[in-house]
């Protein structure tokens, strides 16, 4: 017998023999997990034990028996010798009951319950128990197991051994059947190979293929055996091959070919497809043949360029970021991010297009940002209504809008594109819902529509989105700004108007009080009467606009309180009884179930005798003055709203806001006011 089939007994041996190891692992794992799960179950005993002294110390506790919990725990643990040491503890920290035995232990368990009653902790239990008695016990069942096993195992393998030592004096014949076996083996391997296995001799002539080298290059194997292996290669690479192939022969190691070019197979109707190459050298005794191994790479080139366009991509989403991050114009920006688009590798582009956006006007699109338009487009395409051509088209609808030259939707589109044939998309720039813009792209002639492509754009568009939002939200801070700066300057004014009042009101009441001194000294008749009448009567107008001016400049907070309405509205009436019937004015009042309102009790009357004075001032020769209330809800929201219509003139027809009426609406929240607000339309 050859060496080489010693060898394979004896690795059938040892292989054996391993698996008896096997055996003997599998058997002792099955003890060791015995022994665990043993202590599982007297881990889950004493756990049950702790619940059942749990339950029985709660019921207890429940009747305040503190003394028969501690009697119960106390004896417990001296019944149970395993029992080393058992605490429990009140909520408050109290030790009810601490028991500790002085026995030695080489193994032990804690556990720890806590009692509780409707989420209220009662009691903190905790014992340590002796799991020595129950190690001792599993012990003295597990070892004869293992020993027995042992013995077992090594006997079989002892036996094994020497049968198998008779086995290696089988006749030579066995050799011969062998090979024949590994041949067959062989053949079966390179059959269920993944990739094309081409066997071939040091003239490069193909002795065997498997069928997966059919199925790749489309010939069945009796056209390939006994051909050139440059059958399968392009012919415009034939030659260099006929080199490289004499080159391997003369050096041949195992490694992949073509590290530093792109390699390509053809098929047998003469299409090219790139390949993987590997060559492994075989040295026999009839001299040297090579075994290759050609793998199709279509879809990994694939992958790579399309890993090779997303890293393109990505650049340019980055590039279009750090653009918009920069402190310049909304215009210069659209102006780089177009450049930024336009010169993305892997896109067929040409190095023209556009970038709309929606401003003054929410259905009308103006051109920002241009590129290598014609001029008849950059004028003519200045503002593009929504539903108009193609941008139009992608602004109403919100999807992207892709034609080619040959679309007859071109036909729509206005007449000064007639003379520039071209294809191109129109990209929705979106905010929610809402059309920010577009981005117009010219692309090469005869480019076919391409969903990454069109995921890149709306990446893109969307990146621009938040850009204009940005930009959107600048000005909206600015315009704030200026407007909050306004009010301070407002305010100031105030300020100033109230301080200028209040220097101009005081000398105004001294000319007032010597004006009427003066008055009643100058006896009727005298033409001096007259001057110094007029002088208080200056005065007085004087006096108001003081006092209107230092009302609108200050904040007066509200001094609010509970008021009975109709009580509030009799008062009001009080001071303007006797006028109003010199002035023939009868007042009809519907005022029933008033209810009581917290409201500014002089705020509110001011507002009510504004409205009776305008009523008046209507009807100087008599009239009606109708005062009437309802409840109204606005906005979820109850209002009390009390009117004043009166039957006067008016206010002229070209001064006029509103009916000649007026109103104070009193509002109410959760059926009790908390403030007002008046509205008059007749003053």
């Amino acid at each position: 017998m050859s060496k080489n089939t010693h060898f394979r007994y004896s690795r059938f041996i040892l292989t054996f023999i391993s698996i008896l190891a096997i055996f003997l692992f599998i058997v002792i794992s099955s003890i060791i997990s015995q022994h665990y799960e043993m202590l599982e179950e007297i881990h889950h005993d004493a756990q049950n034990e702790m619940e059942l002294i749990g339950t029985f110390s709660r019921e207890a506790l429940l009747t305040g028996d503190y003394a028969a919990v501690e009697q119960f725990l106390n004896e417990w643990a001296r019944k149970h010798e395993e029992i080393l040491e058992m605490k429990a503890v009140a909520p408050n920290g109290f030790v009810l009951v601490h028991y500790k035995s002085y026995a030695a232990s080489a193994s032990s368990i804690q556990l720890r319950q806590i009692v509780t009653y409707e989420d209220r902790e009662l009691l903190d239990l905790e014992m340590i128990k002796d799991m020595s008695p129950a190690q001792s016990s599993m012990i003295r069942f597990s070892l004869p197991l293992v020993i027995g096993s042992i013995i077992l195992t090594i006997t079989i393998g002892i036996v094994l051994w020497y049968a198998m030592k008779k086995l290696a004096l089988l006749p030579m014949e066995r050799e011969l059947s062998i090979r024949e076996q590994a041949e067959r083996k062989f053949r079966l391997l390179l059959e269920s190979a993944p990739d094309a296995m081409i066997y071939i001799d040091k003239d490069g002539k193909i002795l065997i293929v498997n069928a997966q080298t059919e199925l790749l290059f489309g010939y069945n194997r009796n056209e390939l055996l006994g051909s050139d292996i440059e059958k399968l290669v392009p012919a415009s690479l034939r030659s260099r091959h006929y080199e490289l192939r004499e080159q391997y022969a003369i050096k041949p190691l195992s490694r992949p070919m073509g590290l530093d070019k792109e390699l390509f197979g053809v098929t047998k109707k003469g299409r090219e497809f790139p390949v993987d190459i590997s060559l492994s050298p075989v040295e026999t005794a009839e001299g040297l043949f090579i075994l290759s191994a050609v793998r199709d790479v279509s879809e990994r080139k694939l992958a790579e360029e399309k890993i090779k366009r997303n890293y393109n991509f990505q650049s340019a989403i980055s590039s279009i970021l750090s653009i918009s991050l920069e402190p310049i114009p909304i215009e210069d920006q659209l102006d780089q991010i177009l450049d930024a688009i336009l010169s993305i590798p892997g896109l067929s582009l040409e190095s023209m297009g556009c970038i709309y956006l929606v401003e003054d006007k929410p259905d009308v699109l103006v051109m920002k940002a241009n590129k290598g338009l014609p001029e008849s487009i950059k004028t003519g395409c200045v503002k593009v209504p929504f539903k108009h051509c193609l941008c139009g088209e992608a602004a109403a609808s919100g999807n992207v809008v892709f034609a080619e030259c040959t679309d007859k939707r071109h036909d729509h589109e206005q007449k000064h594109e007639a003379d520039f044939q071209h294809s191109h998309y129109c990209v929705p720039i979106m905010s929610g819902d809402k059309t920010l813009g577009i981005i117009n792209l010219v692309v090469k002639e005869g480019h076919q529509r391409s969903s990454d492509e069109e995921d890149l754009l709306k990446s893109i568009a969307g990146t621009l989105a938040v850009t204009i939002e940005h930009n959107h939200a600048d000005m909206d801070r600015q315009k704030l700004q200026n407007q909050l700066a306004q009010a301070e300057k407002m305010s100031a004014l105030g300020r100033l108007t109230a301080n200028v009042a209040h220097e101009i009101r005081n000398p105004l009441t001294l000319i007032g009080g010597f004006a009427r001194k003066l008055d009643r000294s100058i006896p009727e008749g005298d033409k001096h009467k007259e001057f110094s009448g007029i002088v208080i009567t200056e005065v007085e107008r004087l006096e108001k606009i003081l006092r209107n001016v230092l009302t609108y400049s200050r904040e007066t907070p509200l001094n609010c309180e509970q008021s009975d309405m109709k009580q509030m509205l009799h008062e009001s009436l009080s001071p303007f009884r006797d006028k109003l019937e010199k002035q023939s004015i009868l007042v009809k009042e519907s005022l029933n179930d008033l209810p009581i309102i917290e409201v500014d009790r002089d705020q509110v009357r001011e507002v009510f005798n504004n409205l009776l004075a305008n009523a008046m001032d209507s009807m100087p020769d008599g009239g009606t003055l109708t005062i009437s209330a309802e409840h109204t809800r606005v906005k979820l929201k109850d209002y009390l709203v009390i009117n004043f219509a009166d039957s006067g003139e008016g206010i002229a027809e070209e001064k006029r806001t509103g009916n000649r009426s007026g109103t104070a609406h009193i509002k109410k929240n959760n059926g009790r006011p908390q403030g007002y607000h008046s509205s008059g339309q007749h003053h």
